[in-house]
């Protein structure tokens, strides 16, 4: 009977360490699916939150581009928006250009471009024979922008304005002031030819 139960004994003990062995292999498959499920979830939160933050992008882009759209302005920052103006002037449309130029300078007046927005304002005004808004433009750059790359060409276009409003007096003044304050420039160069061709005297 004692070999009897000592053999039951050991075959319990074997069943027993069997089914540990099953168990833990269980277990040990359960954990490594865990393992994987939370890498999984990892995963699927990164790709969300990219993409929410890839949407948010492309909804602040659109929100932007629609702003400046009802605005009447291109997208693209002051820059773009003084080429617009600019291209407007070369295409011929001068009073699209006069506004849009006229809008620039009052948006940006500290920007490096308001200078020359303020020069192709007085141009445009030029060409259409507005001698009267052409001068006040160019004598506003000269006033806030002193010593400015387009100061010399706005010196000789406001005397030329000072001329075609029968001013010889103011626009021999002008154009003096230009060939003395900037010789040796293109402008100069054209100041001192126009010079030569007005009437002697003030006026």
């Amino acid at each position: 009977m004692d070999g009897v139960e000592r053999q039951l004994a050991n075959q319990a003990l074997l069943e027993m360490s069997r089914q540990v062995e099953v168990l833990t292999g269980e277990l040990r498959r359960l954990r490594g699916e865990f393992d994987q499920l939370q890498h999984e979830l990892e995963r699927a939160r990164t790709q969300q939150r990219d993409q929410y933050v890839d949407l948010d992008t492309r909804l602040r882009a659109a929100e932007a581009a629609l702003a400046a759209a009802q605005s009447g302005l291109p997208p693209g920052g002051p820059e773009a928006e003084y080429q617009a103006a600019f291209n407007l002037l070369k295409d011929g449309r001068y009073d699209e250009a006069a506004t849009a130029l006229r809008d620039f300078v009052a948006r940006h007046p500290r920007h490096e471009l308001a200078p020359n927005a303020l020069y192709w304002l007085g141009e445009a005004h030029y060409v259409r024979r507005d001698y009267p808004a052409a001068l006040a433009a160019f004598e506003t750059l000269l006033r806030d922008y002193p010593g400015t790359r387009k100061a010399p060409d706005a010196l000789l276009k406001a005397g030329y304005s000072q001329q075609e409003l029968r001013r010889p007096g103011a626009a021999r003044a002008l154009l003096t002031r230009l060939v003395e304050e900037y010789p040796g420039t293109e402008a100069a160069a054209e100041a001192q030819a126009r010079l030569e061709s007005l009437p002697p005297g003030g006026g």
